[in-house]
């Protein structure tokens, strides 16, 4: 009988990270090296950076590279100290201009930003973000004339970036970070509600608009643009649903919690009653809603998919009524 034999269990490979290794002060005088960035070390004479905090990787470098610098300032003297200092000063400036071309960058950018959602709020065409850009330029000549730092701030202005693809990159990067809030919300909500309305674009593309009533963490109620939706091909009841129900279980928001519907009362969104459900339940893919929670005109969807109570006058037309001026 033949046994296979036994295997040890393979030991993990070492990392740097689990090793835990620290810049000791010492080497910056012995080897010129100083730490920058963090867990790094940045040799003061020629920039060159260390991956690994181990004291032979810089006494390898500081050897090979600048093994003559020992001879015009010999260790532990006062002359290499104060050379020292000397270059991590030197180092240090340059750090500062660095991380303020940085800030500057980020101020440039930053004031784009708030430009193309000045545009956005206000319907304006993206290309309209040049001409802002051009009227800033023109009143800064003038504004600024008697300034001493006249051309920093032409020369700040000329940096905005503030063409069409850029606005239209800006809008879409603050409606992406606008919308993942108020998913979360809604997920976070005890129930909410939805308002549908759906239009035509400029391009001929059916968009669906949807607002959402929730409750945020201190149970106050709140109302957003949760999404627009666009509708490629037919607009029937059953293509409303598909898009809603898609996208609710794209964003793992829970039907359960739906309890009213509000819509404009467009035909593809109209009442339907089925006979086969007495109790009068709406069922979205599976999750049931109760009759009272349905406002306005519900989505009248596949023959039979969403039995409605039936239109009888009664306390279900006044919560229309109600609900149709909530939202």
């Amino acid at each position: 009988m033949a046994y296979s034999p036994v295997t040890k269990p393979c030991k993990r490979p070492r990392s740097i990270q689990s090793e835990h290794r620290s810049f000791q002060a010492a080497w910056e005088e012995e080897y010129l090296f100083v730490e920058w960035p963090k867990e790094k070390a940045t040799c003061l004479l020629c920039k060159e950076k260390v991956n690994v905090l181990m004291r032979y990787n810089l006494e390898r470098h500081y050897k090979t590279r600048h093994a003559s610098y020992s001879e015009n300032f010999p260790l532990h003297s006062q002359l290499r100290s104060a050379k020292v200092a000397s270059l991590k000063q030197t180092l240090l400036s340059q750090q500062k201009l660095f991380l303020c071309q940085m800030k500057e960058s980020e101020a440039v950018t930053e004031a784009s930003f708030k430009i193309c959602y000045l545009l956005a709020k206000h319907k304006k065409p993206f290309t309209e973000a040049e001409l802002v850009k051009k009227c800033f330029l023109s009143a800064a000549e003038i504004l600024f004339e008697n300034y001493s730092n006249k051309s920093s701030i032409l020369k700040e202005i000329g940096a905005l970036q503030l063409s069409d693809s850029t606005c239209a990159r800006r809008i879409e990067a603050m409606g992406e970070n606008i919308q993942e809030p108020v998913i979360k919300a809604v997920r976070q909500s005890p129930f909410f509600s939805i308002a549908m309305d759906e239009s035509t674009d400029v391009g001929d593309v059916a968009q669906l608009l949807v607002w959402v009533r929730y409750l945020d963490q201190s149970l106050h109620p709140k109302e957003e643009l949760l999404c627009l939706l666009p509708l490629h091909g037919h607009t029937r009841g059953e293509d409303i649903l598909d898009s809603i129900c898609n996208y609710f279980e794209t964003h793992h928001i829970p039907l359960d919690m739906l309890v009213s519907i509000t819509t404009d009362g467009a035909p593809a969104m109209g009442w339907h009653e089925a006979a086969e459900n007495p109790t009068g339940e709406l069922s979205l893919r599976g999750h049931s809603l109760p009759p009272h929670g349905v406002s306005s005109l519900s989505l009248r969807l596949v023959r039979g998919a969403y039995p409605l109570p039936p239109r009888e006058p009664g306390p279900l037309s006044a919560d229309l009524e109600l609900l149709r001026a909530d939202h």
